[in-house]
């Protein structure tokens, strides 16, 4: 099992377009693509300093790491795209993770 995760970073007052947005397009054209499931937004929690960003994690599960490599490379990149489009690159900002779960 994969996880996939995208960091975002915005201002505080796009916060709540952007999990708008999320909520409303970019993760249900994910879901609909049929290599992802399971999403899950979560707020990072940290002290922020007057100015900082709101940083959010949305994950994303898959079966297996080829098909996630090859879908974020293809199909995937525009819904960031249309994200980043909508918002303005400066204004909302992404870095991805991929996470493989390790048995306890």
């Amino acid at each position: 099992m994969i996880l996939y995760n995208i960091t975002w970073v915005t201002e505080p007052t796009l916060e709540a377009a952007l999990i708008d947005y999320l909520g409303a397009t970019f993760v249900p054209a994910v879901l609909a693509d049929g290599c992802m499931h399971s999403p899950a937004l979560h707020r990072i929690e940290r002290e922020a300093a007057e100015g900082e960003g709101v940083s959010l994690a949305l994950h994303f599960l898959a079966d297996e790491a080829a098909s996630t490599a090859g879908y974020w490379s293809g199909t995937g990149s525009e819904h960031i795209a249309k994200l980043i489009a909508k918002f303005g690159n400066n204004r909302v900002m992404g870095f991805a993770t991929t996470m493989k779960r390790i048995a306890l």
